[in-house]
């Protein structure tokens, strides 16, 4: 199966843009979700009794996360 996908340069410029730049809006947004693992690795060792910077980090993958999925976008589906 083949699939071309055409544009008229320039009127179509933004698509264009999007459907190239896809794979690297895929990476971006995996680095942005794995994020929640590196600030996790970051603070597990400071004095942090009431857990707010990690209820924050949780706070803030959860909202990337929900915010994904109101678009349908699965990045699993997106990298190999």
């Amino acid at each position: 199966m083949k699939a071309i996908l055409e544009f008229n340069l320039p009127d179509d410029q933004i698509e264009f843009n999007r459907a190239t730049q896809s794979l690297d809006m895929a990476c971006a947004l995996f680095d942005i979700l794995q994020l929640r693992k590196s600030l996790e690795r970051i603070y597990e060792n400071t004095d942090n009794t009431n857990n707010d910077v990690f209820d924050g980090i949780e706070a803030m993958a959860k909202g990337i996360y929900d915010a994904l999925e109101s678009h349908g976008i699965n990045v699993d589906k997106l990298i190999e």
